[in-house]
Parts: C-alpha cells; sequence; structure tokens
C-alpha cells in the first residue's frame, strides 16, 4: 500500500472520530471549531480538542487504521507519551472491514462506569 494511501486510512478513522465526538459534544455548546483532527504527519494526539471541548471530554486520543496492530504496545506507547496529562487516554482503531475498538485502562473503564452510576 503506498504511503499516500496509508495516510488517507489513517485520516479518515480520525475524521470519523472527531465527527463523533462533535455530534455529542453539540449539546453542550461545542462547535465544529473546538474538535480538530490533526494533520498526518504532526506530533501529538490525533483529534485535537479546544479548551472548551476539554471541559466536556477530556480525552487524549491515539487512532490507528491498519490492518497488523500490536494493540498492548501501541498503547502502551501512547499512554506513556501522554502520561503527565490527566486526560483520558485512549486507542482507538480499526482494519478494513470490522468495526471500530476504544483501548483503554482497566481502572479508567471502572471510573467512567462508575461516575456513569452516580448520574
Amino acid at each position: 500500500m503506498r504511503p499516500q494511501s496509508c495516510k488517507a486510512k489513517g485520516r479518515r478513522l480520525q475524521q470519523e472520530v472527531r465527527d463523533v465526538l462533535r455530534q455529542i459534544g453539540t449539546p453542550y455548546g461545542l462547535v465544529d471549531g473546538d474538535i480538530e483532527s490533526r494533520g498526518m504527519g504532526q506530533a501529538g494526539v490525533d483529534i485535537i480538542l479546544s479548551p472548551a471541548a476539554q471541559r466536556v471530554f477530556d480525552l487524549a486520543v491515539e487512532c490507528k487504521n491498519v490492518e497488523n496492530l500490536n494493540v498492548a504496545k501501541v498503547f502502551k506507547e501512547h499512554y506513556a507519551k501522554y502520561e503527565a496529562l490527566s486526560a483520558l487516554k485512549l486507542l482507538i482503531h480499526t482494519k478494513n472491514h470490522h468495526e471500530t475498538l476504544v483501548t483503554m485502562k482497566l481502572n479508567d473503564f471502572i471510573s467512567l462506569f462508575q461516575k456513569g452510576l452516580t448520574k
């Protein structure tokens, strides 16, 4: 696969995640410019959140759209890179003809689940 095609594939996943977050954020007063996808090859998290969007989501998102992925290795690298941030670290990944999955630490999942139960 050509590098340009690989980047386009990754970009599509980033834009899909961005669009979902925009849709969820709309009732909280977020506008399209509050959530953007980072350009291919640029350093940093793949989904850029404005300060207003960070108050709603507080996420550090890494997106991967590849056929072969060592999920544990990539998640560990992503987590280590952004460990200093209080944001929830997520690895959102997929491959051709499969559903998109989200990887996070179990303790983070339990925390989110418990917050949902108390509302």
